[in-house]
């Protein structure tokens, strides 16, 4: 109790100083501990676990099957629209 009456009676840029280095005591110690739970986490981590977690869908087998002259005539299309559509929409300055 006799401390804490010690640090009640200190001036106030005394009292900062205190109240900062507790902080950066506790802190630094805080960040190595986080900063070493992150590194063995990282070192864990199994990719391929992860990735049959996320389900993708098997895409290798399909690729060879697309038909891709059918895909450069739909793009031409939405294009074709798209440069339509883009050059027909009113401008907001001649409102």
């Amino acid at each position: 109790m006799i401390f804490l009456k010690r640090i009640q009676r200190l001036d106030i840029f005394w009292k900062k100083i205190i109240v900062f280095a507790v902080i950066i005591a506790l802190g630094i110690p805080l960040v190595f501990f986080v900063g070493k739970n992150f590194q063995k986490r990282v070192k864990e981590f199994d990719k391929e676990e992860f990735l049959e977690g996320i389900n993708f869908p098997e895409i290798k087998e399909g690729i060879d099957n697309i038909p891709f002259a059918e895909l450069k005539q739909i793009k031409e299309e939405l294009e074709k629209q798209f440069s339509t559509s883009t050059t027909s929409t009113p401008s907001l300055n001649n409102q």
